[in-house]
């Protein structure tokens, strides 16, 4: 069996980041449940996902890959 479970993927891995701040693996596991199922979330994980995929700025300015894209400056010829 791998880790994580490719049919809950984010869930687990929310809940291993959590779990670094929190007392029990369950209270994590249990927090990541709430942030995966929260609709508001999903919605702007899937406009940046989109955004992303059509080369465009996300526009959130603690975008790693944003940041990248924009210092990185124009390809080599």
């Amino acid at each position: 069996m791998t880790y994580p479970p490719p049919d809950d993927r984010f869930r687990h891995l929310l809940a291993q980041r959590i779990n670094c701040h929190v007392d029990t693996w369950k209270l994590a596991f249990f927090i990541a449940g709430a942030i995966v199922d929260d609709p508001e979330i999903r919605a702007e994980l899937d406009r940046v996902a989109a955004a992303h995929a059509a080369g465009q700025p996300c526009g959130d300015r603690n975008c790693r890959a944003c940041f990248t894209a924009a210092t990185d400056g124009p390809p080599a010829p």
